[in-house]
């Protein structure tokens, strides 16, 4: 009798052990939904993009370049333009880069950041108003005219891009374009594209 006893008070505890205590073990133990998901820096703002970009470049040898365009004030800018309804934000980026610098190529799947421009109103007074830019890699496989003549797509190193995409802006958004190359930097050196991107490291710690 007193063995039976026994029995059903370490059954009992036993079961009162796992009722209390195993939950609170898989808290610690278990992963979190937030800690399996991509933790990685979300885009710069908390707004929608009003404008997609392509920042488009290539690789001659260990060479990275940038290719640039002209805005209708004569600035230095990505090939960027407004969110087609029809398009996905992808799809919208590409054309511009084709219709404002004749570039066909590759472009990845999301943008990796974003950043804050400034656009002309259309209105009498020209007046700038702030945007918020999505930013997309576009890798540069063929070049062609494009469709905007005025644009002029020019080729530039990281450090000369930063020159001029700071020209005629205020300190706020150079320092926004200075951020965007820099970051496009760090993904092309974080990407599994092969020893080739080991030599981008050198263009960031040179970076004005």
């Amino acid at each position: 009798m007193l063995v039976q006893w026994r029995q059903y008070a370490l059954s009992w505890v036993q079961q009162k052990w796992c009722n209390c205590f195993l939950p609170l073990f898989r808290v610690f133990r278990e992963p979190s939904i937030s800690s399996r998901v991509n933790t990685a820096r979300p885009p710069a703002g908390i707004q929608q993009p009003m404008q997609v970009a392509a920042v488009c470049y290539r690789l001659r040898g260990a060479l990275l370049e940038f290719l640039l365009v002209n805005t209708s004030a004569g600035k230095w800018t990505f090939p960027k333009g407004n969110i087609d309804s029809g398009l996905s934000l992808r799809e919208a980026a590409a054309r511009e880069a084709l219709e404002e610098a004749g570039a066909k190529g590759r472009i990845e799947e999301i943008h990796f950041d974003c950043y804050l421009d400034t656009k002309r109103s259309l209105g009498h007074n020209f007046e700038s108003r702030e945007i918020i830019v999505a930013a997309y890699l576009f890798e540069v496989l063929r070049l062609g005219a494009p469709e905007e003549m005025y644009r002029n797509p020019t080729w530039f190193a990281p450090r000369e891009a930063k020159v001029r995409l700071a020209e005629r802006r205020s300190p706020k958004y150079r320092d926004e374009m200075t951020r965007i190359v820099d970051g496009a930097i760090d993904r092309l050196v974080a990407s599994d594209r092969g020893p080739l991107y080991h030599s981008l490291g050198r263009h960031r710690r040179l970076s004005v």
